[in-house]
């Protein structure tokens, strides 16, 4: 094989971030913006939160006339944005600490856990209060925005997904990862809604500083990995254990 043939095989096995930076920093710049603007009308009571009281007050209502299996279903899709998600990525910490993956588990605790870090500043930073109803379904404690547990599902499950993907086959099988990831981080956001804990600017919040946190953090690991494996002259780190990235 030729000097040229080696360099584009090892091109080819870079992780797609790592070869197309673009879309990470387009995801970023995206996020970055959304976050802006709505963080400004949160702070000045902006024309963005006109539709946060009537949409929290139509959804409790519905709520509290549903049936307790929808509440509890509910909660259930709700617990993905923080307690199974804290599980998940606990499992994953571990079997990505003994088997060495280095880069895999950077992004997850740069991305998911520097994520969470992010939440707790924020939140305090912009203490904006929590709906409140005489009959709260799901009283909680503190601020809520950003949403917590929408920021975690886009970071924690968007990651999942990136990393998958290449794992699967063309077409269909990943056309249906795709939307079960984009349903499962919106469910666990209308899950939010449904029980009265945040604002639908709340939800918002957390999906685009997620959006832009992620763009932000994978990106800039995947290309700094990948420019030290070109300069050490490998294909990429612990590629050899992993499957080319589509």
């Amino acid at each position: 094989m030729s000097k040229t043939d080696n360099t584009v095989k090892r091109a080819d096995a870079r992780p797609w971030l790592a070869r197309k930076p673009g879309w990470g920093i387009a995801a970023m710049l995206v996020g970055a913006v959304m976050f802006t603007l709505i963080a400004l009308n949160v702070r000045s009571n902006g024309p963005l939160l006109a539709w946060d009281v009537p949409v929290a007050e139509a959804l409790h209502r519905r709520a509290t006339q549903d049936s307790d299996i929808l509440r509890k279903a509910a909660i259930f899709m709700s617990t993905w944005g923080r307690e199974t998600a804290a599980i998940i990525v606990a499992v994953l910490a571990v079997y990505f600490l003994w088997r060495r993956r280095w880069r895999l588990l950077s992004l997850l605790v740069i991305g998911v856990l520097g994520g969470n870090t992010w939440f707790e500043v924020l939140s305090r930073l912009f203490a904006r209060h929590r709906p409140v109803f005489p009959d709260p379904l799901d009283p909680l404690p503190g601020p809520g925005f950003p949403s917590g547990h929408s920021m975690t599902s886009m970071l924690l499950y968007s990651l999942i997904l990136y990393l998958v993907l290449p794992r699967l086959p063309r077409g269909l099988w990943r056309v249906l990862a795709s939307a079960a990831t984009v349903a499962l981080v919106l469910l666990i956001g209308f899950s939010r809604l449904y029980l009265g804990s945040h604002y639908l600017t709340d939800v918002f919040g957390g999906y685009s500083f997620g959006l832009f946190w992620g763009g932000l953090v994978y990106t800039s690991l995947e290309v700094f990995y990948a420019r030290r494996a070109a300069r050490k002259g490998q294909a990429g780190p612990a590629h050899t254990a992993e499957p080319p990235r589509a």
